[in-house]
């Protein structure tokens, strides 16, 4: 998963989202960071700094030694043989528009944390829905009442649901909504988002990680090897920049008691809001 999902996941598990302080009541942000707030972005600050340092000659050595050919399974974008979650960042989504002519929300939705998605290799499309958001018989998408619970600390008291970045929209069966069904080629190739185009690789805490890939392990040219080095260094420092722009904006919600109550009862009354946060602001969803 991309750096800026990692940090969000992270902070998902913690309790703490991003506001890192006790929940408060009342209408009125809070414009001032918190002291937890103001040390994550020195520690992204200075991960950034080193990022910058990395050697692309050795990340490249590195993969090499690895091994990687894509095997054009498609197996990636499908939610049947794993996470398939594509974390996007603001630019990431506007070349894709400049692409498809598509809207913003035509190509990602809200990032938020679902249950670990278990080995579903075999399974129907039937048996592997989305989970992060449920369609009436209005084709209207929200969050389900369940997952409305483990997001309590993300609502607002007026019940408005905070997320914090984008993941590209997948079908009802949880597949990349941009896979061809047949040929299991990408609509978007030449504007893919970076996760996509460096997969199954990733860094993290300035190291070089994998993900499942019937494709590791195969050789790979020096050619190939360092290209892919440089876009992976190219992601990882856009990611930290844009994690970091996140948190720089990010102004702190109020939260009450009913909050959770009013979400759950905001489908009912077609009156459902969510708030997503980025590097470059805010964006207010409303269903």
């Amino acid at each position: 998963m991309a750096s800026f999902a990692a940090c969000v996941s992270l902070m998902y598990q913690q309790g703490t989202s991003i506001r890192m302080e006790a929940p408060s009541t009342g209408n009125k942000p809070k414009s001032e960071k918190t002291s937890y707030q103001r040390l994550l972005i020195a520690a992204l600050k200075k991960e950034m700094e080193m990022a910058r340092k990395l050697d692309p000659e050795k990340l490249a050595s590195e993969i090499r030694k690895i091994g990687f050919s894509c095997q054009h399974c498609g197996k990636c974008c499908r939610q049947a043989f794993g996470d398939n979650r594509v974390a996007v960042i603001p630019s990431e989504v506007e070349r894709i528009q400049e692409y498809t002519g598509l809207s913003k929300l035509e190509i990602a939705g809200p990032f938020v944390i679902e249950d670990p998605v278990q080995d579903g290799i075999g399974k129907s499309e039937e048996e592997c829905p989305e989970t992060s958001l449920i369609e009436s018989e209005e084709n209207e998408e929200y969050f389900s009442p369940d997952l409305l619970e483990s997001l309590e600390d993300c609502i607002d008291c007026e019940g408005k649901v905070h997320a914090f970045g984008w993941i590209l929209r997948r079908e009802r069966n949880g597949d990349c909504t941009f896979l061809e069904r047949d040929t299991y080629k990408c609509q978007i190739y030449p504007v893919r988002p970076m996760l996509c185009s460096t997969y199954p690789f990733y860094i993290e805490g300035l190291r070089l990680q994998t993900c499942e890939c019937e494709g590791l392990g195969s050789p790979i040219s020096i050619e190939d090897s360092r290209k892919l080095a440089e876009d992976l260094l190219f992601r990882y420092i856009s990611e930290l920049e844009d994690t970091l722009g996140l948190y720089e904006n990010f102004v702190d919600f109020r939260r009450g008691e009913k909050g959770l109550e009013l979400a759950k009862k905001s489908p009912e009354n077609g009156t459902f809001t969510c708030i997503v946060h980025d590097s470059k602001g805010s964006t207010e969803i409303s269903g």
